[in-house]
């Protein structure tokens, strides 16, 4: 597994990983949110603006004008109340992965992230993950420097999300039942993904 694959855990939000979102780009964009409290998100934000700090000091080097002229972005954005707007104490860090992707060569191909359960089986469009289901998402730095707007980054490239307590998605009939032991749903993909690792060995932030 590549050492750039990082993993975080949180609380979903407005979880696309299933079905991609054509609604901004044409192509499609698979999506989750993830919140959680700034003292847990303390030690990913440091690792991560550490990157923008060398993507930042890499791109004055090779041009010394721009260090008067480039900002850097803010990895995570605050989460507020949305009756009152106060601060909620949350973070809320955004990952994205491009449903379909063009090489230089003009040929296309799709990619899709894995989505698992927390014992690691593969998990279909019929589990849909609702806001405050209890997650891990495995993801990669892409950092940037952005000349239209100056601003140096860290996008997050969603990889795979691990979905550790769900919360179903909007009303479902089935809450009306209690949890049993029997029959548990088989895997829906037999074939095994070298993605599906990532949770077991990734570094941990």
């Amino acid at each position: 597994m590549a050492k750039n694959i990082l993993v975080l855990e949180g609380k979903a939000a407005w979880a696309k990983v299933f079905e991609p979102d054509t609604k901004f780009n044409p192509n499609g964009d698979y999506s989750i949110n993830l919140q959680m409290t700034e003292a847990d998100a303390a030690p990913m934000c440091e690792k991560l603006e550490a990157l923008i700090q060398e993507t930042f000091k890499k791109a004055v080097k090779e041009k010394p004008p721009l260090k008067n002229s480039l900002t850097t972005q803010d990895v995570m954005s605050v989460v507020y109340d949305r009756d009152t707007g106060d601060p909620t104490g949350n973070v809320e860090f955004k990952f994205k992965l491009k449903a379909k992707v063009q090489k230089r060569d003009g040929s296309w191909y799709e990619q899709e992230p894995v989505v698992l359960d927390a014992k690691k089986t593969p998990l279909t469009g019929d589990t849909l993950i609702g806001n405050g289901s209890k997650v891990k998402v495995a993801f990669e730095p892409i950092p940037y420097v952005m000349q239209s707007t100056k601003k140096v980054g860290v996008s997050l490239r969603l990889k795979a999300v691990q979905v550790i307590d769900l919360v179903e998605y909007g009303n479902s009939a089935s809450s009306v039942f209690d949890e049993e032991d029997g029959f548990i749903a088989p895997s829906a993909n037999a074939e095994t993904s070298s993605t599906t690792e990532v949770f077991a060995d990734a570094a941990d932030f």
